[in-house]
């Protein structure tokens, strides 16, 4: 063991643990696959242990490598935060990387919006955005993994901070020559409808469900979409009936690909989150664009 441990080969570690392999995390960071390997083996070197279990016909971390990884986490988290500090006090133009997650549905308009007045504000700032269904993403942030992420649903995590970022309004949709297109309908009138929902871990499926609860429509069929545009092309297709974000569905709507029911009661908006880790110290960046966000919603 030397006493020494480079950073590079740390985030190469990580990247590796993070993306389930080598191959994926030279992807990731935009180098070589040997270059990775190279630094997983010069690690190992440093800190006098095996940290993969090369015999597993899946990546999985020695127990040193756990612990390593813990570490690792940390000591990048420092890192990133010293040269936060650093631009801070020196007088430069905002730069450095902002890492955001998104769900898909709020990733349709609002989420593109925000960081278009961010970045126009600050164009020295580059941008890593991590698509995912609610669940995928929440639990990105509650590792660490990502710094922000914003969701449409309320946190019920106590270790996560949320910020208000806007609404989604909701609209339930069918094909655009049903019977019913464009008319206020009791449910009865939409017996033996299919109803597509989102897939599990995604909290627009929880509300879709929440809703065809509370509309009682009988004799409902339900099939699973993971996808919210996959969703509005099938109800275009006479497939189903769906309740979605109108944002999602709005193209489809003015060109009469679909088109709305309205039924009692209406389906509420949803609201949109912007969350983080309360217990993380943030970036220069994403202190920065949690203010663009709050600025955008009282605007």
């Amino acid at each position: 063991m030397t006493g020494k441990l480079s950073l590079q080969r740390v985030q190469a570690f990580v990247a590796i643990s993070d993306h389930r392999g080598i191959s994926a995390a030279a992807r990731a960071l935009g180098v070589a696959q040997s270059t990775v390997s190279s630094h997983l083996q010069q690690l190992e070197g440093e800190v006098g242990a095996v940290l993969v279990d090369r015999s597993a016909p899946s990546l999985r971390l020695t127990e040193a490598g756990e612990k390593l990884l813990e570490y690792g986490r940390s000591l990048l988290a420092l890192a990133d935060e010293t040269l936060d500090q650093v631009a801070r006090v020196r007088r430069a133009p905002v730069a450095g990387v902002l890492a955001i997650g998104g769900t898909t549905t709020a990733t349709e308009r609002l989420l593109p919006r925000l960081l278009r007045s961010f970045l126009d504000r600050y164009p020295d700032v580059e941008l890593e955005l991590h698509v995912a269904n609610s669940s995928l993403i929440t639990q990105k942030v509650l590792s660490g993994e990502l710094p922000l992420a914003l969701v449409a649903a309320q946190s019920e995590q106590p270790s996560l901070n949320a910020t208000a970022a806007g609404c989604e309004e909701q609209v339930v949709i069918v094909a655009g020559d049903h019977p019913l297109a464009g008319q206020q309908v009791e449910p009865r009138l939409l017996r033996g409808t299919r109803m597509l929902l989102r897939e599990e871990g995604s909290t627009t499926r929880q509300y879709q469900v929440d809703m065809a609860q509370r509309w009682g429509i009988p004799r409902t069929q339900a099939s699973t979409i993971a996808s919210t545009s996959a969703i509005v092309a099938a109800v275009a297709q006479g497939l189903g009936l769906a309740c979605l974000p109108r944002a999602v569905a709005e193209e489809a709507l003015l060109l009469g690909r679909v088109a709305e029911v309205h039924l009692d009661p209406a389906p509420p908006a949803r609201p949109i989150q912007l969350i983080r880790l309360a217990a993380r110290p943030l970036a220069l960046v994403e202190e920065l664009f949690i203010e663009s966000v709050r600025e955008e919603r009282t605007s």
